[in-house]
């Protein structure tokens, strides 16, 4: 809105500083020259400046914070998917959903070499598409917030379904008694939630969060073997069938169009993990395409064989009478309890990987207000002295200093943009983070179920993330036509047939 006439008004400015200071530089002499010449320089931001610090996440550590990102309560969906699809057809989608979402990091990664470091969706936008910076960090922050609500959500549900099973024996004195009525209440759980996710919430940068995955992932291992032995007679899935109950339906191959259709969103939207590849592509060591590469096929892989085996499995465990949650399905047993609180502490520990994303989205949305503030106020001050007379050289003392005055306050504007930086962005980090654990807490809190606002938002904000940005950023910020331009126009134009697509399903309760 400013630039234009900042630009303008900076140029104007310049000049008329130039001349004023090389009347005063002549006049001082050559021994000042240098540090007189030096207030000459006025960048646009300090950002641009900015020094990028050498990497040090291992790709181990990158690996596993994607594939935290990655894996979620989502995957007890994917059997179910499956019995809308059947094995052949649900099979060949999630090989799909992993080879666009493959290609979307890839071409993210590359689209933040080209653009300046450090890496964000804001500034491979402001590269690539200047324009739409605002909306872009806006949408990914907004779908984060809403994914790590819905994480809030599914721990208090998953708790209370797992301990009804194990405190609950039927002595109505006992089951009546206050911290039983406590315990079993979903507030209760959300509350330790949030004192379970605040110390790892606070954390700058991804690496720091590579423990926290790495125990979530043991959390994922125990839920897929525990999976695999139902599925391979380890443990008696029908435990609670009555005797007219079906327990396992059909297993088909295929099934309709419509059907299968209607189950597109939910390979699609299994391994979004997008808005955490611009921290990797700061911190990761040796900051090369071909290490970048490696971690995104390394979380894909096993991603793409983890949820295979689960979706599997689950599916031919019960066949068509396969439920959208799979632990649905189980009997009420020990087994069964222990993998519900594995999905609870797994969602828990991936939080922060939802927080971390919007709260740099977010950072650099209040950045921009503050800019746009800081120009509106120079652009004041330019008008001051708009009615100056630019062609003369011959000015008064009083102009001179204030010209020389005006002159230094831009400068300092861009030299304090990184002397304050690490202050401003303390002062940024715990507000935002605060916030928005507060935020989530509470909407957690009063609303059982998102429902349709959090299948909106994954069906808008995933789409976006995973492929609608990915190509259009690429196809703007290349101005040569190659196999990856094409690619990128491929996951563009996906990324446009599947949005209407989800929302559809979503809003019609396909």
């Amino acid at each position: 809105m400013y630039g234009s006439v900042f630009q303008q008004h900076k140029k104007r400015a310049q000049t008329l500083s130039q001349e004023s200071l090389s009347i005063r530089i002549r006049q001082e002499g050559p021994r000042r020259s240098a540090s007189r010449e030096a207030l000459l320089q006025v960048g646009d931001e300090g950002e641009d400046d900015a020094i990028v610090p050498k990497g040090h996440a291992t790709i181990f550590s990158c690996f596993i914070n994607l594939v935290n990102t990655i894996v979620g309560a989502g995957m007890l969906g994917l059997p179910g998917a499956f019995g809308g699809t059947g094995y052949v057809v649900g099979s060949v989608m999630i090989c799909l959903g992993a080879a666009f979402s493959a290609n979307g990091l890839v071409l993210l990664t590359k689209a933040a070499r080209m653009a300046r470091l450090p890496s964000s969706f804001y500034s491979v936008a402001r590269a690539a598409v200047p324009e739409y910076t605002v909306l872009i960090d806006l949408a990914v922050a907004l779908k984060c917030f809403g994914v790590a609500t819905g994480y809030l959500i599914t721990v208090g549900d998953c708790m209370v379904d797992a301990l009804d099973h194990l405190i609950l024996n039927g002595d109505e004195q006992h089951d009546h008694s206050w911290w039983i009525t406590l315990v079993l209440t979903r507030q209760f759980w959300i509350v330790g939630a949030l004192f379970t996710v605040l110390p790892i919430s606070f954390f700058r940068t991804l690496d720091s969060l590579k423990t926290a995955s790495a125990v979530a992932m043991i959390f994922v291992v125990f839920l897929a073997i525990g999976i695999v032995a139902y599925a391979n007679g380890f443990a008696d899935p029908c435990l609670d069938m009555i005797e007219d109950q079906v327990c396992v339906g059909d297993i088909e191959p295929f099934t309709s169009i419509p059907r299968s259709v209607s189950k597109l969103p939910i390979f699609i939207f299994s391994f979004t993990c997008h808005q955490n590849i611009f921290p990797v592509v700061n911190e990761i060591q040796d900051r090369s395409q071909t290490r970048l590469n490696a971690v995104i096929f390394l979380a894909i892989g096993f991603a793409l064989l983890l949820f295979s085996t689960v979706a599997l499995e689950g599916y031919f465990t019960f066949g068509s009478n396969v439920m959208g949650d799979v632990l649905l399905n189980y009997p009420e047993t020990a087994i069964v309890t222990i993998l519900r609180i594995c999905i609870a502490i797994l969602v828990a520990l991936s939080y922060p990987l939802q927080l971390d994303p919007s709260r740099r989205c977010i950072t650099s949305l209040i950045k921009v207000v503050q800019q746009w503030r800081r120009r509106g106020q120079l652009i004041r001050v330019f008008h001051r002295r708009e009615s100056a007379d630019v062609d003369s050289v011959m000015m008064k003392e009083g102009e001179l200093g204030e010209l020389s005055a005006l002159d230094s306050f831009l400068s300092q504007q861009n030299e304090s943009e990184g002397k304050d930086h690490q202050f401003m962005s303390d002062d940024i980090f715990y507000t935002v983070t605060v916030t928005f654990l507060l935020l989530s807490f509470l909407v957690a809190m009063v609303v059982d179920d998102l429902g349709i606002v959090l299948a909106m938002v994954g069906a808008t904000g995933s789409t976006l993330v995973s492929y609608i940005l990915p190509g259009l950023l690429y196809v703007k910020i290349d101005p040569h036509m190659n196999a990856t331009k094409v690619s990128a126009m491929i996951q563009l134009v996906a990324g446009c047939v599947i949005m209407p697509t989800a929302l559809f399903f979503v809003i019609s309760g396909g």
